[in-house]
C-alpha cells in the first residue's frame, strides 16, 4: 500500500485528499465552522404538528429543530416513561443529523447513536444487530459466532447487560471484517461503556445540555471519506492540525504515520499538484488510457455519464466490434467507479456505455461494476441495464458534490 491522506489549505479552504500511487481517489472540503452533525443534546418538545407528522424540538435557547415521525422512533424520554406518545414539554435525547440550511431548520433524530471504527450502537427497542452489506457471508458468520460466543448477542439480538439494561441496537461495520477477534471485542466494549455512561448521566443533565460533541471535521473525514487500509501515512502542513491528528492516531490508529510537512519553498499543495488535480476532478471530460473518454454531465435531477470510443482502436480478436466495445466498457467501468467517489456524485446516475449486443457481455459488465463499487464508502446500488442500454446506478448522498464544496469560499 502506498496511500497518503493529505490535509492542506487551498484558496482559503481546508482540503482532505486521498492519494494512491500519485492518483487522487477522494477529496473533501472541511467545514469552516465546527461540525455539529452527530452531536447529542437534551432537547425539549416545543410543539407537535400532526398534519405533517412531526414535532419541533428546542436544543438551545431559541434554536428549534425538526423531528420527523420516522426519526422519533421510541425516544429516550427524561421526564416520564414513554407510552407511545410524544407530548409538548417532553424532554428527550436528540442527535443532529442535518444542519440548518437557508430557510430550513436543523433536523434531529431521537434514535441517538455512537460510532467507532467497527460498530455503531444506537438506542432502539428492537435490540437487533445488522451487518454492513459490504461484508461477505463468511465474515458475517465469523463475527456473529464470536459475538454469540462472548454473550454479546443471542442470535442476532443484543443481550441487555447490567451496566446498560435498556435496549440497544447496532450495526457491524465493513472494517470489522478484517480485524482480529481481540480488536473487535476491545472496540465493542469501549463503545458500549461510552454509550452506557452517556445514557446514565442524561437524566441528571438540564435541558439544552450537549452530552456528546461531534468529531471535528478532520476526524470525521477518517470515518466518512476513507477506509483505514487505504492509507498508511497522514501528511499536513498545518501545525495545530498535525498536533490534533497525532494525538488522535496515538490512541485510535497507532499504526499510522503522521507527518508535518515544513518546506516553505515548495508548498504541500504544489507537491501534490492540488490545483490541476481538482481541475481534472471538476472537468466534464475524462480520458481513458485506451484513447476513449467519459463525458460527465450533472443535472438537478440526475447525473449522466457517456462513454465514447474517441481515439480508441479496437483490441478485440480480429478487430471484432463487439469484443472491442466490451473491452472499452470494462475499462470505462473502472474509471466511472473512481469518478463517482472522487466527485462525490449522488442520487440517480445513468451511464450510456458503448453499445453491446451480447447479453453475456452486458451481464459481465454489470457484475464488474457491482464489484468495483464495493470499495466506495457510500452505499451504491447498481440496478440494471435498461432496454435502451443505460446502466442505472444510485449512490447515497452524505454531503454536497465536490464541485459545490469547492464553491464554499
Amino acid at each position: 500500500m502506498d496511500g497518503k491522506l493529505i490535509f492542506t489549505k487551498y484558496e482559503n479552504l481546508m482540503l482532505a485528499m486521498l492519494f494512491q500511487k500519485s492518483r487522487m481517489l477522494a477529496a473533501q472540503v472541511l467545514p469552516i465552522e465546527r461540525n455539529r452533525i452527530g452531536s447529542i443534546y437534551v432537547g425539549k418538545v416545543k410543539n407537535i404538528s400532526a398534519n405533517i407528522g412531526a414535532c419541533f424540538v428546542e436544543i438551545a435557547d431559541g434554536e428549534i429543530c425538526f423531528l420527523s415521525r420516522k426519526e422519533a422512533g421510541a425516544p429516550f424520554l427524561l421526564n416520564r416513561r414513554y407510552d407511545g406518545r410524544i407530548l409538548e414539554g417532553d424532554e428527550l435525547l436528540v442527535q443532529i443529523i442535518t444542519e440548518a440550511q437557508k430557510t430550513k431548520q436543523a433536523a434531529v433524530t431521537a434514535r441517538v447513536s455512537l460510532p467507532n471504527e467497527y460498530f455503531v450502537l444506537s438506542f432502539d427497542p428492537s435490540a437487533h444487530a445488522s451487518f454492513s452489506s459490504k461484508l461477505s457471508v463468511e465474515q458475517k458468520k465469523r463475527i456473529l459466532h464470536l459475538l454469540n460466543e462472548k454473550g454479546i448477542l443471542e442470535g442476532s439480538r443484543f443481550i441487555p447487560r447490567a451496566e446498560l439494561p435498556i435496549p440497544i441496537s447496532g450495526v457491524i461495520r465493513t472494517q470489522a471484517g478484517d480485524c482480529s477477534e481481540e480488536e473487535l471485542l476491545t472496540a465493542f466494549y469501549r463503545l458500549w461503556t461510552e454509550f452506557a455512561d452517556l445514557l446514565k448521566k442524561a437524566p441528571y443533565r438540564t435541558c439544552f445540555s450537549c452530552l456528546h460533541e461531534a468529531l471535528p471535521g478532520w476526524a470525521a473525514v477518517l470515518n466518512s471519506l476513507v477506509y483505514p487500509w487505504e492509507y498508511d501515512e497522514i501528511i499536513t502542513d498545518q501545525e495545530s492540525l498535525w498536533e490534533q491528528i497525532s494525538a488522535y492516531c496515538r490512541e485510535k490508529q497507532p499504526d499510522k504515520t503522521v507527518r508535518l510537512y515544513q518546506d516553505s519553498t515548495y508548498p504541500l499543495s504544489k507537491l501534490y499538484s492540488v490545483k490541476s488535480r481538482l481541475d481534472e476532478a471538476l472537468g466534464k471530460r475524462v480520458w481513458l488510457k485506451s484513447g476513449g473518454y467519459l463525458m460527465i454531465e450533472p443535472t438537478e435531477a440526475l447525473t449522466v455519464i457517456d462513454v465514447n470510443s474517441g481515439k480508441y482502436e479496437g483490441r478485440g480478436a480480429k478487430g471484432e466490434k463487439e469484443e472491442s466495445s466490451y473491452l472499452l466498457n470494462m475499462e470505462a467501468a473502472a474509471e466511472i467507479a473512481l469518478q463517482m467517489r472522487l466527485r462525490n456524485l449522488s442520487g440517480m446516475i445513468l451511464v450510456d456505455f458503448v453499445n453491446m449486443l451480447s447479453k453475456d457481455h452486458q451481464e459481465m459488465l454489470l457484475q464488474q461494476m457491482r464489484s468495483l463499487v464495493k470499495s466506495d464508502k457510500q452505499k451504491i446500488m447498481v440496478v440494471d441495464i435498461t432496454p435502451l442500454g443505460l446502466m442505472e446506478i444510485t449512490r447515497k448522498k452524505n454531503s454536497k458534490p465536490l464541485k459545490e464544496q469547492l464553491k464554499l469560499k
